[in-house]
């Protein structure tokens, strides 16, 4: 198993080898060794340069399909649905914007039907058939809480989650 990394030694190797040198040298606390110091840091200043040199790395561009997204705003638990809004996107690119509007007053019907009317624009304005919507089941950091993809039917969902 290798050594563990000395955090003094990294703090030192980003120094200056003449500041270095008076830090940890006679004047210092005496752990400046000519013999191991220099190499030492040359390894730590580099380290992090060497690692990414060794591995490859591939681009793929993602398909270009389109899917709505669908922007909930509430609070936890049994909280009323705020707010909700929507994008169109191609990829990994917005095409179009919904902006946000208020849902007091709307019952879970009236809401569902927008969102049926919003998909319908979408696909209406560019060509496209957009089904249904999905919960996303990953960790994703995108804020998106709703998803229809186009051509695909997956899962249906409750729109008050």
């Amino acid at each position: 198993m290798p050594k563990p990394l000395d955090p003094k030694c990294q703090l030192c190797a980003k120094l200056p080898t003449a500041q270095a040198k008076v830090l940890h040298g006679t004047a210092g606390d005496r752990c400046w060794n000519p013999k191991v110091c220099h190499n030492r840091r040359s390894f730590y200043c580099h380290r992090s340069q060497n690692n990414v040199a060794e591995i490859d790395s591939v681009t793929v561009e993602p398909p270009a399909t389109y899917f709505a997204v669908l922007y909930l705003y509430k609070e936890p638990r049994d909280k009323p649905l705020h707010a909700m809004s929507a994008e169109l996107w191609l990829g990994q690119k917005p095409v179009c914007r919904l902006e946000p509007i208020h849902c007091f007053g709307l019952t879970a019907g009236k809401i569902r039907a927008y969102t049926d009317q919003v998909l319908q624009a979408f696909a209406k304005q560019y060509g496209v058939s957009l089904y249904q919507y999905l919960v996303p089941k990953c960790c994703c950091k995108i804020p998106a809480i709703a998803i229809a993809f186009w051509g695909q039917l997956l899962a249906p969902i409750s729109l008050l989650v």
